[in-house]
Protein backbone atom coordinates (compact mmCIF):
# COMPACT_ATOMS: atom_id res chain seq x y z
CA UNK A 1 0.00 0.00 0.00
CA UNK A 2 3.08 2.13 1.21
CA UNK A 3 4.19 1.32 -2.58
CA UNK A 4 1.30 2.68 -4.58
CA UNK A 5 0.91 6.23 -2.42
CA UNK A 6 4.53 6.72 -3.22
CA UNK A 7 3.58 6.18 -7.15
CA UNK A 8 0.35 8.64 -6.70
CA UNK A 9 2.37 11.31 -4.76
CA UNK A 10 5.28 11.10 -7.50
CA UNK A 11 2.71 11.27 -10.31
CA UNK A 12 1.09 14.43 -8.57
CA UNK A 13 4.19 16.07 -8.34
CA UNK A 14 4.81 15.53 -11.66
CA UNK A 15 1.41 16.69 -12.67
CA UNK A 16 2.34 19.80 -10.62
CA UNK A 17 5.59 20.15 -12.51
CA UNK A 18 4.20 20.38 -15.78
CA UNK A 19 1.89 22.91 -15.16
CA UNK A 20 4.05 25.62 -12.46
CA UNK A 21 6.04 25.58 -15.30
CA UNK A 22 3.81 26.50 -18.01
CA UNK A 23 3.77 29.77 -19.64
CA UNK A 24 0.75 32.84 -19.99
CA UNK A 25 0.97 35.15 -22.44
CA UNK A 26 -2.09 38.43 -22.46
CA UNK A 27 -3.43 40.64 -25.14
CA UNK A 28 -5.68 43.14 -25.76
CA UNK A 29 -6.92 44.37 -29.32
CA UNK A 30 -8.96 47.09 -30.42
CA UNK A 31 -12.65 47.33 -30.64
CA UNK A 32 -14.96 46.72 -33.55
CA UNK A 33 -18.65 47.47 -34.44
CA UNK A 34 -19.86 44.73 -32.34
CA UNK A 35 -17.38 44.33 -29.43
CA UNK A 36 -15.98 46.84 -27.21
CA UNK A 37 -13.55 45.33 -25.56
CA UNK A 38 -11.65 42.05 -26.76
CA UNK A 39 -9.18 40.65 -24.82
CA UNK A 40 -7.43 36.91 -24.36
CA UNK A 41 -4.80 35.11 -22.19
CA UNK A 42 -2.97 32.38 -24.06
CA UNK A 43 -1.72 29.24 -21.39
CA UNK A 44 1.68 26.58 -22.90
CA UNK A 45 3.23 24.05 -21.71
CA UNK A 46 7.15 24.72 -22.58
CA UNK A 47 8.16 21.44 -22.67
CA UNK A 48 5.69 20.56 -25.74
CA UNK A 49 7.52 20.92 -28.70
CA UNK A 50 4.79 21.47 -31.33
CA UNK A 51 1.29 21.89 -30.63
CA UNK A 52 -1.45 20.31 -32.87
CA UNK A 53 -4.13 22.30 -31.82
CA UNK A 54 -5.85 25.57 -29.38
CA UNK A 55 -8.81 24.72 -27.11
CA UNK A 56 -10.78 27.97 -26.73
CA UNK A 57 -12.68 28.49 -23.37
CA UNK A 58 -15.63 31.22 -23.92
CA UNK A 59 -17.14 32.29 -21.03
CA UNK A 60 -21.21 33.92 -20.47
CA UNK A 61 -22.38 36.74 -21.50
CA UNK A 62 -19.85 39.54 -21.70
CA UNK A 63 -18.05 37.28 -19.40
CA UNK A 64 -14.28 37.51 -18.58
CA UNK A 65 -12.96 33.93 -19.34
CA UNK A 66 -9.24 34.24 -19.23
CA UNK A 67 -9.08 32.57 -15.93
CA UNK A 68 -10.13 29.42 -17.79
CA UNK A 69 -6.44 28.25 -18.46
CA UNK A 70 -5.66 27.92 -15.18
CA UNK A 71 -8.30 25.28 -14.58
CA UNK A 72 -6.06 22.17 -13.95
CA UNK A 73 -9.13 20.20 -15.78
CA UNK A 74 -8.57 22.10 -18.83
CA UNK A 75 -4.63 21.99 -18.57
CA UNK A 76 -4.15 18.55 -17.86
CA UNK A 77 -6.40 17.70 -21.12
CA UNK A 78 -4.04 20.04 -22.82
CA UNK A 79 -0.97 18.42 -21.15
CA UNK A 80 -2.46 14.96 -22.48
CA UNK A 81 -2.74 15.76 -26.70
CA UNK A 82 -0.16 18.51 -26.93
CA UNK A 83 -2.95 21.82 -26.99
CA UNK A 84 -2.48 25.08 -25.74
CA UNK A 85 -5.33 26.85 -23.99
CA UNK A 86 -6.71 30.24 -24.82
CA UNK A 87 -9.50 32.05 -22.38
CA UNK A 88 -11.75 34.78 -23.97
CA UNK A 89 -12.78 38.23 -23.03
CA UNK A 90 -15.26 39.74 -25.29
CA UNK A 91 -18.27 42.08 -24.44
CA UNK A 92 -20.67 44.25 -26.45
CA UNK A 93 -20.91 47.70 -26.46
CA UNK A 94 -23.47 49.00 -24.16
CA UNK A 95 -27.05 48.63 -25.73
CA UNK A 96 -30.38 48.05 -24.69
CA UNK A 97 -30.41 44.12 -24.65
CA UNK A 98 -27.09 43.17 -23.56
CA UNK A 99 -28.55 39.83 -23.17
CA UNK A 100 -28.69 39.52 -26.98
CA UNK A 101 -25.00 39.57 -27.56
CA UNK A 102 -23.61 41.52 -30.40
CA UNK A 103 -19.75 40.22 -30.18
CA UNK A 104 -20.85 36.86 -31.43
CA UNK A 105 -20.96 37.94 -34.61
CA UNK A 106 -17.75 36.79 -35.53
CA UNK A 107 -17.89 37.51 -39.00
CA UNK A 108 -18.28 41.74 -38.34
CA UNK A 109 -15.12 42.09 -35.98
CA UNK A 110 -15.00 39.94 -33.07
CA UNK A 111 -13.77 36.90 -34.95
CA UNK A 112 -10.71 38.79 -36.52
CA UNK A 113 -10.17 39.64 -33.19
CA UNK A 114 -9.44 36.08 -31.86
CA UNK A 115 -7.83 35.39 -35.14
CA UNK A 116 -5.31 38.53 -34.74
CA UNK A 117 -4.71 37.55 -31.04
CA UNK A 118 -3.40 34.02 -31.76
CA UNK A 119 -0.97 34.98 -34.27
CA UNK A 120 0.00 37.62 -31.33
CA UNK A 121 0.45 34.55 -29.44
CA UNK A 122 2.42 32.55 -31.78
CA UNK A 123 5.23 35.41 -32.28
CA UNK A 124 4.94 35.79 -28.67
CA UNK A 125 5.70 32.43 -27.61
CA UNK A 126 7.67 31.49 -30.52
CA UNK A 127 5.28 28.42 -31.54
CA UNK A 128 4.62 29.91 -35.42
CA UNK A 129 2.37 26.74 -35.92
CA UNK A 130 -0.15 28.36 -33.54
CA UNK A 131 -1.62 30.48 -36.43
CA UNK A 132 -2.34 27.78 -38.13
CA UNK A 133 -3.21 25.48 -35.33
CA UNK A 134 -7.01 24.08 -35.81
CA UNK A 135 -9.70 24.67 -32.55
CA UNK A 136 -11.59 22.68 -30.29
CA UNK A 137 -14.18 24.89 -28.97
CA UNK A 138 -15.52 24.69 -25.24
CA UNK A 139 -17.79 27.39 -23.68
CA UNK A 140 -21.08 27.65 -21.92
CA UNK A 141 -24.20 29.80 -22.51
CA UNK A 142 -22.95 33.01 -24.89
CA UNK A 143 -19.51 30.89 -25.13
CA UNK A 144 -21.87 28.10 -26.75
CA UNK A 145 -23.23 30.74 -29.11
CA UNK A 146 -19.95 31.91 -29.87
CA UNK A 147 -18.77 28.53 -30.44
CA UNK A 148 -21.30 27.73 -32.93
CA UNK A 149 -20.78 31.18 -34.97
CA UNK A 150 -16.86 30.36 -35.03
CA UNK A 151 -18.04 27.02 -36.70
CA UNK A 152 -19.91 28.75 -39.02
CA UNK A 153 -17.36 31.33 -39.98
CA UNK A 154 -14.41 29.16 -40.70
CA UNK A 155 -15.28 25.82 -40.69
CA UNK A 156 -12.06 24.69 -42.23
CA UNK A 157 -10.35 26.05 -38.96
CA UNK A 158 -12.69 23.63 -36.38
CA UNK A 159 -12.20 20.18 -35.23
CA UNK A 160 -15.18 20.08 -33.07
CA UNK A 161 -17.12 22.35 -31.74
CA UNK A 162 -20.03 22.64 -28.66
CA UNK A 163 -23.47 24.42 -28.38
CA UNK A 164 -23.83 24.76 -24.60
CA UNK A 165 -27.20 25.85 -23.23
CA UNK A 166 -26.83 29.28 -25.80
CA UNK A 167 -30.02 31.41 -26.09
CA UNK A 168 -29.49 33.35 -29.25
CA UNK A 169 -27.60 32.64 -32.42
CA UNK A 170 -27.40 34.54 -35.52
CA UNK A 171 -26.39 31.71 -38.49
CA UNK A 172 -29.44 29.38 -37.85
CA UNK A 173 -28.34 27.96 -41.14
CA UNK A 174 -24.38 27.71 -41.76
CA UNK A 175 -22.62 26.72 -44.43
CA UNK A 176 -22.75 23.07 -46.00
CA UNK A 177 -18.64 22.74 -44.31
CA UNK A 178 -20.16 23.34 -40.83
CA UNK A 179 -22.39 20.88 -40.94
CA UNK A 180 -19.55 18.43 -41.44
CA UNK A 181 -17.75 19.37 -38.84
CA UNK A 182 -18.39 17.37 -35.84
CA UNK A 183 -20.96 19.56 -32.84
CA UNK A 184 -22.22 18.71 -29.99
CA UNK A 185 -25.27 20.38 -28.95
CA UNK A 186 -26.08 20.28 -25.05
CA UNK A 187 -29.11 20.81 -23.48
CA UNK A 188 -29.71 21.27 -19.77
CA UNK A 189 -34.46 19.56 -19.79
CA UNK A 190 -34.57 22.25 -16.53
CA UNK A 191 -33.52 25.30 -18.56
CA UNK A 192 -35.56 27.89 -19.65
CA UNK A 193 -38.08 26.87 -22.95
CA UNK A 194 -36.76 29.63 -25.23
CA UNK A 195 -32.77 28.72 -24.86
CA UNK A 196 -34.10 24.78 -25.43
CA UNK A 197 -36.07 25.82 -28.22
CA UNK A 198 -33.75 27.80 -30.45
CA UNK A 199 -31.07 24.94 -29.98
CA UNK A 200 -33.04 22.34 -30.74
CA UNK A 201 -34.53 24.27 -33.02
CA UNK A 202 -31.12 24.90 -35.24
CA UNK A 203 -29.97 20.96 -34.38
CA UNK A 204 -33.09 19.43 -36.08
CA UNK A 205 -33.17 21.73 -39.05
CA UNK A 206 -29.38 21.22 -39.58
CA UNK A 207 -29.25 16.99 -38.65
CA UNK A 208 -32.32 17.28 -41.41
CA UNK A 209 -29.73 18.52 -44.16
CA UNK A 210 -27.16 15.90 -42.70
CA UNK A 211 -25.36 17.87 -40.18
CA UNK A 212 -23.03 15.72 -38.70
CA UNK A 213 -23.68 16.56 -34.97
CA UNK A 214 -24.80 15.29 -31.79
CA UNK A 215 -27.48 16.31 -29.59
CA UNK A 216 -27.97 15.50 -25.53
CA UNK A 217 -30.14 16.40 -23.37
CA UNK A 218 -29.48 16.58 -19.31
CA UNK A 219 -32.05 15.28 -17.55
CA UNK A 220 -32.45 17.54 -13.78
CA UNK A 221 -30.23 20.20 -15.02
CA UNK A 222 -30.95 23.53 -15.83
CA UNK A 223 -28.49 26.61 -16.96
CA UNK A 224 -25.40 25.32 -15.84
CA UNK A 225 -22.79 22.85 -16.36
CA UNK A 226 -23.10 19.53 -14.83
CA UNK A 227 -21.87 16.30 -17.06
CA UNK A 228 -21.39 18.37 -19.91
CA UNK A 229 -17.78 18.96 -19.46
CA UNK A 230 -16.59 15.40 -19.11
CA UNK A 231 -18.98 14.23 -22.48
CA UNK A 232 -17.10 16.90 -24.37
CA UNK A 233 -13.92 15.25 -23.76
CA UNK A 234 -15.40 12.12 -24.94
CA UNK A 235 -16.55 14.40 -28.13
CA UNK A 236 -12.66 15.91 -28.36
CA UNK A 237 -11.42 12.57 -28.00
CA UNK A 238 -13.13 10.65 -30.13
CA UNK A 239 -13.37 13.49 -33.24
CA UNK A 240 -9.15 13.83 -32.97
CA UNK A 241 -8.79 10.10 -33.52
CA UNK A 242 -10.60 10.30 -36.44
CA UNK A 243 -9.79 13.60 -37.97
CA UNK A 244 -6.54 14.87 -36.78
CA UNK A 245 -3.53 12.90 -37.99
CA UNK A 246 -0.84 12.25 -34.82
CA UNK A 247 2.28 13.61 -36.11
CA UNK A 248 0.49 16.34 -38.19
CA UNK A 249 0.32 19.92 -37.81
CA UNK A 250 -1.98 22.69 -39.01
CA UNK A 251 -5.48 22.47 -39.95
CA UNK A 252 -5.00 21.84 -43.54
CA UNK A 253 -4.56 18.36 -42.14
CA UNK A 254 -7.93 17.57 -40.93
CA UNK A 255 -9.66 14.74 -42.36
CA UNK A 256 -13.09 14.98 -43.80
CA UNK A 257 -16.14 13.06 -42.07
CA UNK A 258 -19.14 11.31 -43.12
CA UNK A 259 -22.26 10.10 -42.02
CA UNK A 260 -21.42 6.69 -42.54
CA UNK A 261 -18.73 7.07 -40.50
CA UNK A 262 -20.82 7.35 -37.67
CA UNK A 263 -23.13 5.24 -34.85
CA UNK A 264 -26.53 7.20 -34.47
CA UNK A 265 -28.73 7.24 -31.42
CA UNK A 266 -32.73 7.85 -31.30
CA UNK A 267 -33.12 11.14 -29.41
CA UNK A 268 -36.48 10.26 -28.23
CA UNK A 269 -35.86 6.43 -27.28
CA UNK A 270 -32.41 6.88 -26.55
CA UNK A 271 -31.19 4.04 -27.65
CA UNK A 272 -28.31 3.54 -30.45
CA UNK A 273 -29.58 2.26 -33.61
CA UNK A 274 -28.00 1.49 -37.10
CA UNK A 275 -27.45 3.80 -40.15
CA UNK A 276 -29.77 1.19 -41.86
CA UNK A 277 -33.03 1.60 -39.41
CA UNK A 278 -36.00 3.22 -41.15
CA UNK A 279 -35.58 6.17 -39.08
CA UNK A 280 -35.57 10.28 -40.10
CA UNK A 281 -32.06 12.17 -40.12
CA UNK A 282 -33.46 14.62 -37.48
CA UNK A 283 -35.01 11.66 -34.77
CA UNK A 284 -30.84 11.11 -34.63
CA UNK A 285 -28.13 12.61 -33.19
CA UNK A 286 -24.82 11.48 -34.77
CA UNK A 287 -21.97 9.84 -32.76
CA UNK A 288 -18.29 9.84 -34.97
CA UNK A 289 -17.72 6.61 -32.72
CA UNK A 290 -19.50 4.01 -30.98
CA UNK A 291 -17.46 4.71 -27.95
CA UNK A 292 -19.24 8.62 -27.92
CA UNK A 293 -22.41 7.02 -28.96
CA UNK A 294 -22.47 4.61 -25.96
CA UNK A 295 -21.23 7.52 -23.68
CA UNK A 296 -24.07 9.63 -25.12
CA UNK A 297 -26.63 7.00 -24.00
CA UNK A 298 -25.45 6.87 -20.66
CA UNK A 299 -25.14 10.95 -20.64
CA UNK A 300 -28.81 11.33 -21.96
CA UNK A 301 -30.55 8.96 -19.89
CA UNK A 302 -28.97 9.77 -15.96
CA UNK A 303 -31.49 11.41 -13.79
CA UNK A 304 -29.89 13.83 -11.63
CA UNK A 305 -31.49 15.74 -9.45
Amino acid sequence: MQFFKSILIMISIALFNLNAYADTYDVTMKPSAVHNIAAFRMWVNPTIKKFRGILMLNPGSNGDGRSAVDDQYWQNFANKHNFALMGTFLTDHPHPNMMIEDYIQVSKGSGKAIIDAIDHFAKESGHEELSYAPFLLWGHSAGGELNYELAAWIPERIIGFVANHGGYYYSSIPPEATRKTPGLFLIGLNDIPSRNAIIKGIYLTNRRAGALWTLAEEKGVAHEIVGGRDLAVTFYEEVMKVRLPKNAIGYKSLISVNEDMGTLGNIYSQEIVSLKDDLRKEATSWAISEKLAKTWQIFVRKERE
